[in-house]
């Protein structure tokens, strides 16, 4: 008996390393590796990060770029020249620096306007700015000359205040004017808007010049 289990021959050693191997190949067929999941899941992060990029990026390029704004205008600065009063008239010179500031990433177009000098509600001075243009997020001054003339005759219903305001020295005028004109942005909006100026100054007759100027 012993000779005969002796004869048996032994079990390859390889078979059951081959049977190993064939289920390891089994499993990978059943359960595809993770590592392209990985990968995969990785590009859809960096295609939905890169939307959200994008869509901020053009948020921010319509609020700041896009966006129209008005432009501003308004007196820098004026002095008087060839100043004549009596307590009945007033004849002078006013000479101003309009200032036009345009906030657009745009060119602002506008058309011509005037500057009128009102007393009370009378308009005692007119002058024309022509018609122009200023560049993108730029400022453009304008010099005006306006002759304003005013006395008690042509001031009727405000006679006494004014032969009461050349008394004391000091003529208050406010000046007003617009200039309608259209901003062009990249060249994909084109927009009618229209730059307003409205400003308070009052003329010392005695010191021959203008104080208290302001613009809202």
């Amino acid at each position: 008996m012993e000779e005969e289990s002796d004869l048996n021959p032994l079990k390859p050693a390889g078979k059951h390393h081959k049977t190993n191997e064939t289920f390891a190949t089994a499993e990978l067929i059943k359960n595809p590796s993770r590592k392209p999941q990985t990968r995969s899941s990785k590009c859809l992060v960096y295609i939905l990060l890169a939307l959200v990029l994008q869509s901020i990026a053009l948020l921010i390029f319509g609020l700041v770029v896009l966006r129209i704004k008005t432009p501003t205008l308004q007196l820098s600065a004026a002095a008087l020249k060839d100043l004549h009063y009596d307590p009945t008239s007033l004849n002078v010179t006013v000479v101003a620096e309009v200032r036009l500031h345009n906030m657009n990433f745009g060119r602002f177009k506008f058309r011509g306007g005037n500057t009128t000098f009102l007393y009370e509600n009378a308009a005692v001075g007119v002058t024309a700015i022509y018609d122009g243009g200023v560049g993108s997020r730029e400022k453009r001054e304008m010099s005006v000359s306006v002759k304003v003339m005013a006395s008690d005759r042509q001031l009727s219903d405000n006679s006494v205040d004014f032969s009461r305001d050349v008394d004391s020295g000091l003529i208050k005028l406010r000046s007003l004017a617009k200039l309608k004109g259209e901003v062009r942005v990249v060249k994909i909006i084109n927009r009618h808007t229209t730059a307003a100026m409205d400003c308070t100054m009052a003329l010392n007759l005695t010191g021959q010049a203008i104080q208290d100027l302001l613009c809202q």
